[in-house]
């Protein structure tokens, strides 16, 4: 027999907590560059050969074994650059795939190396640099937080776009990458003795993941808890502090039969190595990718990806809290320079990015013009973070103005995040909690606050999360988002997530996952909203790369108003309880043709219910063609009324060499009636001077399909010339 005494409960909690086992993080030096080196991908010159070497070790599927895909690294720094050679061995080199050469395209299918940098040995936010073995580059973000549920790999945004260079080169036994990253486009204290790094190699038709840090199935390379150390940094230049990114901008409007020109400026300067100011003029967004049509047929607005680059820039800095997904938002960007979905002009704006001394700061203050829907206002929103320890975090964001410009409001936030990696020797445990206040006028009647914890267990074997929100009624952030204010929210979900052993019956498969998943919702008077369950009692990744998935979803959903689920069907307010049963499979990624299906079946409210989406990518060897169709049915019927809703998305891309690249984006629905394009034409001159010509016809605003709809008709035709210095 035990008991909890006063000596016992320490014990325990301290062995929890304690590495135990774990292996100690590695530390790798970077070389000195002496001599040239010529960016072609042939690691040929007398510093590489002299650079300290790190092997990579396979961290999945099986932790430490050997492969035959040895992976090797060089890092040398210069004056204001690091070098990273790298050498991929394979031992069948024809099979290396490739599926994309545009910037920032997805690699995920890709043969490709990544580099992760943390520059201030912090563990919470870091850069991410990809290449693939076709040379293609993506560069992103990593902020606090996991993709999705179910997954122990934080969020990596790929929207940034950083200042560096990389060449590959096939060889006779596989494909070499040397990179070059200048750490003029970087913040960090150059008085830093240890950047946080990791690195990575993923090989696709194995599904076979090198590392250099953290060698476990609990790991990630994008997990900063697990990162290694990299010295010989100090006193890297940062250069002038300056740049300088002049853009001129022509567009041709058929509706208007009108031709425009108009000018711009980015101004960044280091006010300090680790404070950043950054000053737009004239802001112009007309590169920016159009939104793809989201089918979702609940009645709660959706949040929508920021795709705008002057946002992107820090935008892992305003990240807040842990796990609130698009629930609530405390600072949601694109409320600036957009109203229910129509663009108004932002005549300037400034920011303010800076870490040091443990502190992570981010200031935004934004001037939108006047327009037809709106009136001029300046819009503020503050974020600063301070890192008590590597797993503690504590924060505050505060935001004010109104995007329409009619009113006062002001939002006050703050939230604290514990991350471990620790957690009984080898596991990942993050505790967080938030509180969040409106203030000002024209605020609807209620309570102004809000409030919540998560617990969350992201591991491979086990995932477990449970998390509880309060928000008020009155709870209103104009610069913000806010699914369902007025309600109490609590949600658990549980998945086993195990890996059948390598000889047996179920040898095929790499993973199976069972979960099991409940939403709760209610008033702020606690009378029910929402009660769901979820049940996924089939769900398996095949060592193949197949990926299968049924899930069974049973609801209990009160609607306090009538819901126009489709324009020709409106459900009534009232309670429903009903069920459907979801499956989708996907082909093996890996593949040059890739298929699959998601498919839904059941009742809706008070109404049955059924869709089926194909999908299928084809890509041409090498990666330059690239192709995918995306088409869907939804059936509806109900005692109010029948609809169909079908929908159509094809993109295509031709790649004529990693730095110029036109893509194209094509939609068609049922319900506009509605077929728009967005096509871009992007040459990467260099990394900080970029031409784009850009093709828009019958462009949605709302690209939420169900819930309103508006149309900009015509062509438009836009040329921009970014020339930067720096």
């Amino acid at each position: 027999m035990f008991s909890l005494n006063g000596r016992t409960l320490p014990m325990i909690l301290g062995a929890l907590l304690m590495p135990g086992a774990l292996q100690a993080a590695p530390v790798a030096a970077a070389g000195v560059k002496t001599g040239q080196i010529v960016l072609d991908g042939d690691l040929n010159e007398p510093a590489w050969r002299t650079a300290p070497v790190i092997t990579l070790t396979q961290q999945n599927p099986h932790p430490g074994r050997p492969t035959p895909f040895t992976t090797t690294v060089r890092v040398l720094r210069g004056r204001h650059h690091l070098y990273f050679g790298i050498a991929c061995d394979d031992p069948h080199p024809k099979k290396i795939e490739v599926h994309t050469l545009q910037r920032d395209g997805d690699q995920s299918s890709d043969d490709n190396v990544m580099i992760v940098l943390d520059t201030f040995d912090q563990h919470k936010l870091a850069y991410v640099f990809q290449v693939n073995a076709g040379g293609a580059m993506a560069d992103g973000l990593i902020s606090p937080g996991y993709n999705n549920q179910n997954s122990n790999t934080p969020t990596v945004d790929y929207s940034w776009n950083g200042y560096w260079r990389a060449a590959v080169r096939r060889t006779r036994t596989g494909w070499t990458a040397e990179i070059a990253i200048d750490t003029q486009s970087l913040q960090f204290n150059n008085k830093n003795a240890i950047w946080g790094l990791n690195l990575s190699r993923y090989v696709p038709r194995d599904l076979l993941t090198l590392a250099w840090s953290g060698i476990n199935l609990n790991a990630t390379p994008t997990n900063l808890q697990w990162e290694g150390e990299l010295t010989g940094i100090r006193n890297l230049n940062q250069g002038s502090g300056f740049e300088f990114d002049p853009y001129l901008v022509t567009e041709y409007n058929d509706g208007k039969h009108d031709t425009a020109s108009w000018t711009g400026f980015d101004l960044k300067y280091n006010i300090t190595p680790e404070l950043a100011g950054l000053f737009t003029y004239h802001t112009d967004f007309s590169e920016a990718q159009a939104n793809s049509l989201q089918i979702n047929a609940s009645p709660y607005p959706q949040s929508i990806s920021e795709t705008r680059q002057f946002f992107l820039d820090g935008a892992n800095i305003f990240t807040f809290s842990h796990n609130l997904g698009q629930n609530f938002i405390p600072f949601y960007s694109r409320s600036i320079g957009l109203v229910n979905g129509e663009t108004v002009p932002l005549d300037e704006g400034v920011k303010l990015l800076g870490h040091t001394d443990g502190w992570t700061l981010g200031l935004l203050d934004t001037q939108m013009a006047g327009s037809n829907i709106s009136n001029s206002t300046n819009l503020f929103a503050g974020r600063a973070v301070y890192n008590i320890n590597n797993q503690w975090r504590v924060g505050t964001l505060i935001t004010h103005g109104d995007p329409l410009g009619q009113s006062s409001n002001t939002l006050a936030s703050f939230d604290s995040t514990w991350s471990t990696s620790t957690f009984g020797g080898d596991k990942n445990l993050n505790i967080s909690g938030w509180g969040a206040r409106s203030s000002g006028s024209d605020l609807p009647n209620g309570t102004p606050n809000g409030y919540g914890v998560d617990l969350e267990y992201p591991n491979d074997l086990w995932y477990a999360d449970f998390n509880y929100n309060f928000y008020g009624d009155a709870l209103d952030p104009a610069l913000g988002f806010i699914q369902r204010p007025g309600t109490k929210q609590t949600s658990a979900d549980v998945t086993y997530q195990p890996r059948p052993p390598a000889s047996g019956t179920f040898a095929w498969v790499r993973q199976f996952f069972f979960n099991a998943g409940w939403n709760y919702v209610t008033g702020l008077d606690n009378r029910v909203q929402s009660d769901d369950w979820s049940f996924n009692p089939l769900q398996f990744t095949t060592q193949g790369g197949w990926h299968w998935n049924t899930q069974i979803n049973i609801n209990h959903e009160v609607l306090a108003s009538p819901y126009p689920i489709l324009p020709s069907v409106t459900i009534p307010a009232g309670t429903y309880n009903f069920t459907t049963t979801h499956v989708n499979m996907n082909s093996p990624a890996a593949n040059d043709l890739t298929y699959g299906f998601s498919s839904e079946i059941g009742d809706i409210y008070s109404g049955h219910y059924k869709d089926f989406f194909p999908n299928i990518s084809w890509s041409a060897p090498g990666g330059h063609f690239t192709s995918s169709l995306l088409s869907g049915v939804i059936w509806l019927y109900t005692p109010q009324g029948n609809g169909i809703l079908r929908v159509t998305e094809l993109n295509l891309g031709y790649s004529f060499t990693p730095d110029l690249t036109l893509s194209t984006l094509t939609q068609y629905n049922n319900i506009s009636h509605n077929t728009s394009e967005n096509a871009i034409l992007q040459w990467n001159i260099q990394p900080d001077r970029i031409l784009y010509v850009v093709w828009n016809h019958g462009l949605t605003l709302n690209p939420n399909l169900l819930q309103g709809q508006q149309t900009i008709t015509g062509n438009t035709v836009v040329v921009k010339l970014t020339w930067g210095f720096y």
